[in-house]
């Protein structure tokens, strides 16, 4: 006779989502935002974990209960995945969960394996287009793909230190608008040709979420920087043919995603060259 399977998903739960987000990224941090219920667990059992954001979101990676069988030392594999966040409301809709499918501390059978494989499944990656927004939510998914610098100065930032909190900040941008329609009427000299799809976020771009050292978030404060595009440029030298302070800082190699650098950043390819800056409005590189 054969045994059924029976699934069981913990709910972990960081009410404050930026220390729960700093413990994800660095586990020897001192914060300790995350709770659980203390039912019954088994060791390999799979834990959601959750972020007091708003709206309220969970993780697309999920945790496994360890080999003790106990919630608090559940291990979450975050190398090799590109964590992002679900809305909460939006995952129990599609998978038709009803209203109770997030109000317990664990999910069972059924329900479990549905949000177990809509988890795995998931092709919500850190795409750059899912960043833009002032929500925290947005804020959080901007937080979970730091890289331990200030993407403004280079500085870098120690997420192990008590007041971690207060030394990153995390500046969040407007949505990008959608760009201007063709007309609808062609014109005799008109060839016919018509770009599709979006244009490239980073040239498109007149502000741009990024995380930041607190000095950078100071200067652009007291600098009246709406835009962090714009406080990064005035942080670059003039271009030395033109004058102009539009220069972006030269990165050789070939990035596996591109359209995440930031747009004050020059993409240079895997020829090295002894140039460092560009000029975005002659192309005048030095």
């Amino acid at each position: 006779m054969s045994q059924t399977i029976r699934h069981r998903l913990h709910i972990l739960e960081a009410a404050d989502w930026k220390a729960g987000v700093i413990t994800l990224l660095a586990p020897s941090s001192p914060y300790r935002p995350w709770r659980c219920a203390f039912g019954e667990a088994r060791p390999g059992d799979y834990a959601l974990l959750a972020l007091g954001t708003d709206p309220q979101s969970v993780l697309t990676v999920l945790a496994r209960v360890d080999d003790e069988g106990t919630l608090s030392g559940a291990l979450l594999g975050m190398s090799g995945h590109r964590a992002d966040l679900f809305e909460v409301a939006t995952l129990a809709s599609t998978l038709d969960l009803g209203d109770e499918a997030f109000t317990g501390w664990r999910l069972d059978d059924g329900v479990a394996e549905r949000v177990i494989l809509a988890v795995h499944e998931t092709r919500v990656h850190g795409d750059p287009y899912h960043r833009y927004g002032h929500s925290s939510l947005a804020a959080a998914r901007n937080l979970l793909g730091f890289n331990g610098r200030c993407q403004i100065c280079d500085t870098a930032i120690d997420l192990t230190v008590p007041d971690a909190r207060d030394q990153i900040h995390i500046h969040t941008a407007d949505q990008s608008p959608r760009p201007d329609p063709h007309p609808p009427i062609r014109t005799p000299d008109d060839d016919g040709r018509r770009l599709t799809g979006l244009p490239h976020l980073r040239d498109a771009a007149t502000d741009w979420p990024v995380v930041t050292c607190r000095d950078c978030h100071d200067g652009m404060r007291r600098g009246g920087f709406g835009s962090s595009i714009d406080y990064a440029f005035a942080r670059h030298p003039r271009c030395p043919r033109c004058g102009g302070q539009r220069s972006r800082h030269i990165v050789y190699g070939l990035p596996n995603d591109p359209r995440s650098w930031e747009p004050w950043i020059a993409i240079g390819g895997c020829r090295l060259c002894d140039e460092n800056w560009t000029c975005e409005l002659c192309r005048h590189n030095w």
